[in-house]
């Protein structure tokens, strides 16, 4: 298809989209994949575009940039230190769910781990975009799922590297090498090296301010922080965003974001993580000229953050979800065969996901219930690692057949359409505008 033609087609998708959203008080995230799946079923829209699936690659990049540079750094380190359980517990089970459904309908244990590798990563952007629509992205629930996909993010690189090969091996010649422990070295060495570079640009290259002098008895760490804060001084991000006066500023923030997100990109990650935490460390105060334009200040740093947010969701961002509806094939006999499957797969997933993430955060992120419910619902969206599992189980392996391609493709549907129902059904509960007390509780209270 021309290109100009399906340009038009998706763009005119996103504009209905955010109109019936608008319309009915929904979350336009939902009519995007729906839209995006008849259009593709009816033969509008193409299942695969190389060009289309870069932009919505973009659009992904900017959203999680422009939901960064909304965060507060403070509350981010705060997040992380309490979502170690949450990442690992609700990664696992998962997994173990998906695994033991795959072995209930009698496929290998091959095929079964292939199952639960793709219900392990968590589709962050899926659910920040629906807590952004909701208003709920500043909340710490936000930052416990942002923070618990960071970790879950470098698991399911650990587990791709641990299951595919082990896979691989013993579906060709029906013997196993085992885990290749240098390839888990390399991926571990490759995590600590990028966040090295991440922690260094963000306490040096970030800062808009300078040690004027080094302490008495300085230690080693103050040398440092004191000679590359002075290296940064006329090169610094700062300095970049106030160049002429800000004329640039939207630009040079993309800027920004693209390039953490291709350093992200090459240790391994996905370059949404780098591009949020981009936005991270992005603060108000680099957008002061001079501490006396208190009123110019501000309306340089909201127009900066309009530009980014329309281009972000608005323009590019909503693509990707529209991309991510064409991958659903609509076929009865396909879908009759593969229905038990993939709904007892939904429901098994749904649970395990939920109850372990919502678990963890109230037992070891210390979470509020509210919040920790909160939470378990926005880990039960599928990352783009399932799709790239299925891609090597399917397309270039041939390690799964096509009832199974078909079952995990509409698990992964109804996980990401379920998550912006399950946060708009919540939501009352979680801002305490309704309880969950029976109508008989109410009256022995009164």
């Amino acid at each position: 298809m021309n290109i100009w033609i399906l340009s038009a087609i998706i763009l005119a998708i996103v504009v209905l989209s955010k109109l019936i959203a608008k319309k009915t008080s929904s979350v336009d995230v939902i009519w995007l994949i729906v839209f995006g799946a008849i259009f593709a079923n009816i033969g509008l829209l193409p299942t695969e575009n190389e060009t289309m699936e870069v932009i919505g690659e973009w659009g992904i990049v900017f959203i999680m940039f422009a939901l960064g540079f909304d965060e507060d750094l403070s509350h981010f380190k705060e997040g992380l230190l309490r979502s170690w359980g949450i990442a690992v517990f609700g990664a696992i089970f998962p997994f173990l769910g998906a695994y033991y459904v795959a072995t209930l309908f009698g496929y290998s244990t091959n095929e079964a781990m292939l199952w639960g590798l793709t219900m392990t990563a968590t589709a962050v952007s899926l659910t920040m975009v629906t807590l952004k629509n909701e208003n709920l992205h500043k909340t710490k629930a936000a930052t416990g799922i942002m923070t618990s996909a960071v970790i879950d993010d470098v698991l399911s690189l650990i587990g791709v590297a641990i299951v595919i090969p082990i896979v691989l091996t013993t579906s060709t010649d029906g013997s196993s090498s085992g885990i290749n422990i240098t390839d888990i070295m390399i991926i571990l060495l490759k995590v600590a090296i990028f966040f090295s570079i991440v922690i260094f640009l963000g306490l040096f290259a970030f800062p808009g301010t300078t040690p004027k002098e080094l302490p008495k008895n300085p230690t080693a760490w103050q040398y440092a922080e004191y000679y590359a804060s002075k290296l940064m001084q006329y090169t610094g991000i700062k300095k970049l965003i106030l160049a002429y006066r800000g004329e640039f500023s939207p630009l040079i923030m993309i800027s920004i974001a693209m390039t953490l997100g291709a350093i992200a990109y090459l240790f391994g990650f996905h370059p949404a993580i780098g591009a949020y935490l981009a936005g991270l460390f992005l603060k108000k105060e680099y957008f002061i000229f001079d501490v006396s334009e208190e009123r110019r200040r501000d309306q340089h740093f909201e127009k900066s953050k309009s530009v980014i947010d329309h281009i972000a969701f608005t323009v590019f961002g909503p693509i990707f979800f529209v991309n991510l509806g064409t991958k659903i094939e609509f076929n009865a006999h396909m879908f009759m065969e593969a229905l038990p499957m993939f709904v007892t797969l939904f429901v098994v997933v749904f649970i395990f996901q939920v109850v372990s993430a919502a678990v963890s955060a109230k037992y070891t992120g210390g979470y509020s219930t509210k919040e920790s419910i909160m939470i378990g619902f926005g880990m039960l969206g599928r990352a783009e690692l399932a799709f790239v599992v299925i891609n090597l189980a399917f397309t270039e392996h041939h390690l799964i057949s096509e009832v199974q391609f078909n079952t995990l493709i509409m698990t992964i549907f109804l996980l990401n359409l379920s998550v912006p129902f399950a946060i708009k059904w919540f939501k009352p509960y979680f801002l305490e505008e309704k309880s969950f007390k029976t109508k008989k509780a109410v009256e022995v209270a009164k």
